[in-house]
């Protein structure tokens, strides 16, 4: 008897069919994690190859089932030939066919309605700055230069990925480099053609189509086959994976905080072997951590994200069949906000004025600086805590008559991994902090320094900086009496800048750039310059905090560096267990 033909699958309880199709033996390891997309009743659609491929047919009836399932299974098996023989070459006619279906879906999607020119003619002269800078030519020459990639890439890289998505192929870094040109240039054109029909010109676009070839799939890729990749047969540990995972890249905090979860984990299930970890080990997990009184975003957003990102990595790196706590969530309902998210204005005076009553003379002069200082800074500028913390006076700067604040990971970390500035307000420059910069020197100002040569962003334990913000947050709360808005006295200052930011009508652009948070949705923000003069007139539309200021100002003292290696002294403690953090009672 004949093996049977492939056919589709029906589903039993909904009727619709589908194709399903585990991956051939030879592309396992090659082909799981990519990205394939198949023709499905007229419509590219795309699906993530694990074990198998299924894909919806989108049909209830047979006939239509049957046809639709051939062509999709032609795709896949394309599909699987360009992974078995490597990237393909494109030849420069196939290059003009992909970037031609770039141009004809932008300009038939918005042939009727181009909803809003100016946003497609802002588009188009930004995509103009962009080829320029990247000094192509009229005939460029390829491969690219790095530089020019770099330019490129951020602009056109995205429409690219989305264009080989649908084709399903994958290409060589010479053909990448010719779509990135050929595929700007489509943008370009379609954009031209879109603002003509805003303008009510609606006269063929016939010279330009017959520009780009028709678009017709490679039958059979050309590149010269690669030799498959052999994997290791060693046991998947969990901890062997995130520390390939965090190997060359990520920050050392998110490694340790990883593997501070993957502790308690481990713990609880009794073994670390990533092949023996099952779906019920980890809703259990989550049903535990739930049961301890654990809050919705801690459990989702620390314990399990630690636990799927590792198993993840596993997937994607090596032979881990599946990533078992993939969609394993606290599905609670979110607790409703109690009180406001930042202080409310009296609560942002009290700490504030509790600030010229100075601490224990005790406590190291570094930290008695960051006690006055920190909170100031965190009103004016939202920065996060540890941002301020790790501040050195070398980033302090004046810039043709403006003050501002370069804030870098090169410092100890930022949580975008990126540097950027932020305006000094006129009350902290009034209050003298540009003075207290200039005292204490090029290092940090809030925590005794490193010795020279440590590199800030590869500290093993918790670093002096973040020590410091811990201090400052244990002080914010003895002088409030109370548990700052949502148990964070630190954070509740980002809240507050942003509420007194909307108030003051701040430009959310220039904010979010001060805030080290930028829009992630909308690519142009990231193009130009934020310069001193801009983020300045920003933040001096801030209200001045109304507060009775004396003359205290804390020590300008500097401790001489001290090695990593020295252990971390703990804050001192009066008899009653009271940190030695609560501010002076001033004399008279």
């Amino acid at each position: 008897m004949g093996l049977p033909m492939p056919a589709p699958y029906k589903h039993p309880k909904t009727g619709v069919y589908y194709l399903r199709q585990r991956v051939p033996a030879d592309l396992k390891d090659k082909a799981r994690g990519k990205i394939v997309a198949l023709p499905i009743s007229g419509t590219l659609k795309s699906f993530t190859v694990g074990d198998s491929v299924k894909a919806s047919l989108e049909t209830k009836d047979p006939a239509d089932a049957k046809a639709r399932y051939r062509e999709a299974d032609a795709s896949l098996s394309k599909f699987w030939e360009a992974v078995r023989n490597g990237p393909l070459s494109l030849t420069q006619k196939e290059i003009a066919e992909r970037a031609g279906l770039v141009y004809k879906f932008f300009a038939d999607t918005f042939e009727d309605d181009a909803e809003a020119p100016e946003l497609w003619e802002r588009a188009q002269r930004i995509n103009a700055v962009v080829l320029k800078k990247a000094k192509l030519g009229k005939r460029p020459t390829y491969p690219l230069t790095v530089a020019q990639r770099d330019i490129l890439e951020p602009r056109f890289g995205g429409f690219v990925d989305k264009l080989l998505i649908d084709t399903g192929e994958q290409v060589d870094q010479e053909s990448r480099d010719k779509l990135l040109v050929a595929v700007a240039e489509a943008l370009q054109q379609s954009t031209g053609t879109i603002l003509k029909r805003a303008d009510g010109d609606y006269s063929p676009d016939t010279a330009i189509r017959q520009r780009y070839p028709e678009y017709a799939p490679i039958e059979k890729p050309q590149a010269v086959p690669r030799q498959t990749e052999e994997r290791s047969g060693a046991k998947l540990d969990l901890y062997n994976l995130l520390d390939h995972k965090f190997k060359d890249k990520g920050k050392a905090k998110t490694h340790r905080d990883y593997r501070s979860e993957i502790d308690k984990f481990v713990k609880f299930i009794g073994h670390s072997d990533a092949e023996r970890i099952t779906k019920d080990n980890v809703r259990e997990w989550r049903d535990a951590l739930i049961a301890q009184g654990l809050s919705l975003k801690t459990v989702n957003d620390k314990r399990l994200t630690a636990i799927k990102a590792v198993l993840a990595h596993g997937v994607a790196e090596f032979s881990l069949s599946q990533n078992v706590a993939d969609g394993i969530r606290d599905k609670r309902q979110e607790a409703a906000p109690v009180g406001s998210k930042g202080y409310s204005p009296e609560q942002a005076k009290a700490i504030l004025q509790a600030t010229f009553n100075g601490t224990d003379k005790e406590l190291d002069p570094h930290y008695q600086r960051a006690v006055f200082w920190v909170p100031w800074i965190c009103a004016y500028t939202d920065l996060r805590v540890s941002e301020v913390t790790q501040l050195q006076g070398k980033n302090v700067r004046n810039v043709d008559g403006h003050a501002i604040f370069v804030i870098t990971p090169q410092d100890g970390s930022t949580k975008s991994g990126k540097a950027w500035t932020t305006g000094i307000h006129p009350h902290l420059i009034e209050m003298g902090i540009l003075d207290m910069f200039k005292a204490v020197g090029d290092g940090p100002a809030f925590y005794r320094a490193y010795s020279v040569g440590t590199d800030l962003q590869k500290i093993a334990g918790k670093h002096r900086a973040k020590e410091s913000a811990s201090r400052v947050g244990d002080w914010v709360t003895a002088t409030l009496g109370e548990t700052a808005p949502g148990g964070r006295p630190n954070h509740a200052w980002r809240h507050t800048f942003t509420t007194l930011s909307r108030r003051v009508k701040m430009d959310k652009e220039a904010r979010d750039y001060m805030l080290g948070s930028r829009s992630r949705t909308d690519a142009r923000e990231g193009y130009g310059d934020w310069t001193p003069d801009v983020i300045c007139g920003e933040i001096d539309k801030l209200p001045r905090f109304d507060v009775k200021e004396t003359d205290y100002r804390p020590t300008l003292r500097v401790m001489k560096p001290k090695p990593i290696s020295e252990p971390y002294v703990r804050p001192k403690k009066t008899r009653g267990g009271k940190l030695v953090l609560t501010p002076r009672v001033p004399k008279g």
